[in-house]
């Protein structure tokens, strides 16, 4: 678990499902797309913040079922983890998986993915994603990035700007100056950037 403070320099936040999605992939399958993903936000944050020397990244997804046992994504995942680690692009980089908020971290929350309902779903990604989002940024230190293409999270990511200018970061797969708010985003100072590097803002 990450601690806050002066000493992390760069947070990102990553909606996983939502930008790196698999279903029945193997565990070699999922370590190469998540690490592909690691390189790609590494590299973004850098060229984004280039006085950052460390990264961490948060890996937000329907970890826990109702009863807080892992997730079979979760076990998978939490696998592959620790080859990732290490110095990347200049940063040393420590991904994880956010099993709790960062203002209660020895709080699980419970049935992040309900198992038990007629389909499978997740739950409360969002609003931790959202709720991280603005705690860290409020620190006035981090520079902290949000990776999704859901855009019910612009509101967490403008909030986070609004209180952290000049250190908020949202990246996604989706090519800046598309998104229906991306203008007005921009023109308040929001740096919005794709995977392939093009920048808004």
């Amino acid at each position: 678990m990450i601690e806050l403070g002066k000493s992390m320099q760069g947070l990102a936040l990553v909606d996983y499902d939502n930008v790196c999605w698999y279903s029945k992939e193997t565990s070699a399958e999922v370590e190469l797309r998540t690490e592909d993903l690691v390189d790609t936000i590494t590299h973004r944050f850098n060229s984004t913040f280039p006085e950052l020397r460390e990264l961490d990244i948060r890996f937000y997804g329907g970890w826990t079922d109702e009863r807080g046992i892992p997730s079979p994504a979760a076990s998978r995942l939490v696998q592959v983890l620790p080859a990732l680690r290490g110095r990347r692009h200049g940063l040393i980089v420590r991904p994880s998986l956010a099993m709790a908020m960062c203002q209660c971290p020895d709080l699980l929350l419970r049935g992040t993915i309900r198992l038990r309902s007629k389909r499978k779903r997740q739950k409360m990604v969002d609003g931790m994603i959202g709720c991280d989002t603005v705690f860290v940024a409020a620190d006035g230190v981090t520079r902290v990035g949000v990776v999704t293409n859901d855009d019910d999270l612009v509101p967490a990511v403008f909030s986070a700007h609004a209180s952290n200018p000049g250190r908020t970061l949202w990246m996604r797969p989706r090519p800046a100056g598309e998104g229906l708010n991306d203008e007005a985003l921009a023109q308040r100072g929001l740096c919005i950037r794709d995977y392939e590097g093009s920048t808004h803002g």
